[in-house]
């Protein structure tokens, strides 16, 4: 059996793990109960507004002034911003049992002398996490199907904003591997996750001045200045290779921390 394969066992059986557990039904009821209330807010707000800018219309006679109005700006890309807020607290929740119940409950010491490497493993925890948020997200299409039944909003950056949400998911579940990696304790694995997820988002907010090379530092590593291109319909290979190399950057620790506890 390939290294592949076996990565795609353990994917299987991660899936499987979280529909068992109660939690995973929980996490995925405040999520969808978050995002729904965001894209209502955002829609109500936005039909208030064009609404009464259409009297306007209709006393002053310039169609113009309804040109400023976008679905994809006022509603779209506000409700994922806030989706990708939401995950910063999922995430630690979903991402805590998986490395520090296996060291809890001992089953690690059976994983090691099992014939899958630390590397099979952490591929089949990630995408098994990853498989289950996109399950989570499949529901919010229906916001986006709502948009079209009634109106025509852009499809380009509600493909790009969905993208550019699951580069951010995939950094968090490597972020979330590698806190769990480190203590058998779930609470301290999510709170740190949660704390780098944090500081990733708040790190350009330092009273740091515009133009300085550490302002442009900060900038980059801030998740929140990565994801506004894809938000509003732009895919920049720079934000990819930023998530990609978050991706494997937290990875690659997670597999040295694994290793430093007798991992292969």
């Amino acid at each position: 059996m390939t290294g592949l394969e076996k990565a795609w066992i353990l994917t299987q059986k991660e899936l499987k793990q979280f529909f068992v557990s109660p939690i995973a039904y929980v996490v995925m009821m405040i999520f969808l109960t978050l995002s729904g209330y965001f894209f209502y807010v955002y829609m109500v707000q936005f039909s208030m507004q064009y609404q009464n800018y259409k009297n306007m219309v209709q006393f002053y006679k310039n169609p113009e002034i309804l040109a400023q109005f976008n679905l994809n700006q006022m509603v779209i890309a506000p409700a994922l911003y806030n989706m990708m807020f939401v995950f910063l607290f999922i995430l630690p929740l979903v991402m805590m049992r998986s490395f520090s119940e296996e060291m809890k409950q001992k089953t690690d010491q059976l994983l090691i002398t099992s014939p899958i490497t630390s590397g099979e493993l952490i591929m089949g925890k990630f995408f098994g996490s990853f498989f289950f948020i996109m399950i989570m997200l499949l529901p919010t299409l229906a916001y986006q199907g709502l948009l079209f039944y009634f109106s025509s909003p852009e499809t380009g950056p509600i493909a790009t904003g969905y993208f550019g949400l699951m580069l951010f998911v995939g950094a968090g579940i490597s972020i979330g591997l590698f806190a769990s990696s480190l203590t058998e304790n779930q609470i301290i694995a999510a709170v740190v996750t949660f704390v780098i997820l944090l500081f990733m988002f708040v790190i350009n907010m330092g009273a740091v001045a515009e133009g300085t090379w550490v302002y442009k530092i900060l900038q980059y590593i801030s998740v929140s200045d990565h994801i506004r291109n894809p938000l509003q319909g732009m895919l920049d290979t720079r934000d990819i290779v930023y998530f990609g190399s978050l991706i494997f950057l937290f990875l690659f620790m997670t597999k040295r921390s694994l290793e430093a506890k007798g991992w292969r």
